[in-house]
């Protein structure tokens, strides 16, 4: 009946019918949060917009049929196709920390080596390194690297093709025989979150479809990602630090994990 009233968990009531305008503000700012940090449960936005659990998972629901974002159990994921954050704002998380993270793959860039390099604003000086190293090949969903590299360098540049993500310089690849092309002597990855079990992670699954069929090809695979990757949730497994042949970040990274054995069997290159 008209003015009816659902009681709120906390405490409270709320319309059984929320206004139409202030619906659209707070999905706007949910869909803000779950970019912003990759993830967000129903509780955290319950709590932080003051309404109840259904209001949030209706919502959510209307994000997603939206194509904005994911729901998943308990909360939702930033969408596939749609970037974590901006190329700008990723571009301008730590700069110098990057930077002298790809100068550590110099050693690993040895002439007419066949070398994937994946996502993310990280490797966007790895021209600056490889114009040292002729008779490279790169193949790469990374527009920014395959633009860099083709200009600046002499390197053979395959880019994997398929839809560019929204706002960004990602290509998020189709699967076809492309995949298949090369044996790589080393296939250079980044991540967006590295979970203390181990678990190398990713927010977007067109990406890690990607990646995750490059790696059984690559002779050797390298993880580069600065510390603030570290202990962070997303909701897509790439693979686990077992796999990893060589981690690249700064600081030591031995108490990001639960176990010393995650570790174990990969070396360490650990920048002040």
């Amino acid at each position: 009946m008209s003015g009816e009233i659902a009681p709120r968990l906390g405490g409270g009531v709320e319309p059984a019918a929320p206004d139409t305008g202030r619906a659209a503000d707070r999905r706007q700012a949910i869909l803000h949060a779950v970019r912003t940090n990759g993830a967000a449960s129903v509780a955290e936005l319950a709590a932080r917009f003051d309404v109840t659990y259904q209001t949030i998972r209706r919502d959510l629901r209307t994000l997603e049929e939206q194509g904005l974002l994911q729901k998943g159990f308990g909360g939702a994921f930033a969408s596939p196709g749609v970037a974590h954050h901006t190329l700008d704002e990723r571009h301008a998380i730590q700069m110098t920390v990057k930077r002298q993270l790809v100068l550590a793959l110099e050693e690993f860039l040895v002439p007419g080596a066949t070398i994937f390099v994946g996502l993310g604003t990280t490797f966007d000086s790895l021209h600056e390194v490889l114009a040292r190293h002729p008779g490279v090949l790169i193949a790469t969903p990374n527009l920014e690297v395959a633009h860099s590299c083709a200009l600046k360098t002499d390197a053979t540049v395959y880019v994997y093709g398929g839809y560019v993500r929204n706002k960004d310089s990602s290509v998020l690849t189709l699967a076809d025989e492309s995949r298949q092309r090369f044996k790589f002597d080393v296939a250079v990855i980044g991540a967006s979150a590295i979970d203390r079990d181990g678990t190398v992670q990713e927010f977007d699954p067109m990406e890690v479809d990607l990646v995750r069929t490059i790696l059984p090809q690559a002779r050797q695979v390298i993880l580069v990602a600065h510390d603030e990757k570290f202990e962070k949730r997303a909701p897509h497994v790439v693979t686990q630090m077992s796999h990893v042949d060589v981690l690249i970040t700064n600081g030591d990274p031995a108490g990001r994990f639960d176990t010393a054995s995650a570790l174990a069997s990969t070396r360490v290159i650990a920048l002040p």
